[in-house]
């Protein structure tokens, strides 16, 4: 029995760093590209690990002052990127709220309100997330050019909002049903309305569901390049994930400046995701097992 239990532990712990090596392993190989000069970069020969790790990139990106010629201002690499994470911060945050708001109040209809047509509307939302994005770029981009939308950062939030909106809808309208209706009941007795109700007492109890959707949901919109790539032209609507792109060029690609944004474009979710891990493994656990 010991000798079982031993091969068991063992087992396991080997499973758990093959996973791990799995998950950080690009991480520590995107950071170490980050420092090491660019000619051990493509170097077979070089050591994995840099003898002279630089840090001029991350300076670059974060600190390095705009380039002036003759008193006009020329956007440098990392005045790019600094403007693009403004701008993939606005986009998501913006995308992530409204989606909470909408996909909220549409999920508790799902779950608590009667109505014609509910559960083919719900299956409804659900297959539209099971849409390739790339199928809906070219009527997509007719309207928005008709409408005159091209290159702005409200539109990506519409586009975002199109295939979170129906995730957001699908998870919180699992995690409603997991809420008695006897709490809601009893607010209603007390004198409260179905919307009194579920602002005293289902958004409260809701909460860890709403933490946990919103989280994917951001990291869904900081994530997002194709819409952004399209529909988006000039320095004022750029995204993160395009300005990383841009350092590739025909001209040649800056494998170090791309891990260098990389590195620090994946800080944010991550952090985001250790912060909340507790909250969005219990909520999409319970929403999924009663959806």
């Amino acid at each position: 029995m010991n000798i079982k239990r031993k091969t068991t532990t063992i087992a396991t712990y080997v499973a758990v760093g093959l996973l791990l090596a799995w998950t950080l392993g690009p991480l520590v190989w995107m950071f170490i590209s980050s420092i090491a000069p660019s000619q051990t970069l493509l170097d077979r020969t070089s050591p994995w690990f840099p003898a002279h790790p630089t840090f001029e990139r991350y300076y670059s990106i974060l600190i390095a002052p705009l380039m002036v010629y003759h008193g006009t201002v020329i956007s440098s690499p990392g005045a790019v990127f600094r403007h693009s994470i403004l701008n993939s911060l606005a986009v998501t945050s913006v995308t992530t709220a409204l989606s909470l708001v909408v996909g909220g109040v549409a999920a508790y209809a799902f779950a608590r309100l009667d109505f014609r047509m509910k559960k083919p509307m719900l299956y409804l939302a659900m297959f539209l997330q099971l849409v390739p994005p790339i199928a809906l770029v070219i009527p997509f981009y007719f309207m928005i050019r008709a409408a005159g939308m091209i290159d702005r950062l409200s539109t990506l939030i519409i586009l975002n909002m199109s295939f979170v909106l129906a995730y957001v809808i699908w998870v919180l309208n699992g995690y409603f049903k997991t809420i008695p209706r006897e709490l809601e009941s009893a607010a209603r007795i007390d004198g409260c309305s179905r919307f009194g109700a579920f602002i005293r007492v289902i958004l409260p109890n809701a909460a860890p569901g709403f933490v946990a959707v919103g989280a994917l949901s951001f990291l869904l919109c900081w994530d997002e390049f194709l819409f952004a790539l399209i529909f988006t032209n000039s320095l004022q609507s750029k995204t993160i994930p395009v300005a990383i792109s841009e350092f590739s060029t025909q001209f040649g690609i800056d494998y170090g400046m791309m891990m260098t944004g990389g590195v620090l474009t994946t800080l944010i979710p991550l952090v985001l995701a250790l912060v909340f891990q507790r909250y969005i493994i219990s909520g999409l656990t319970t929403g999924a097992l009663k959806a």
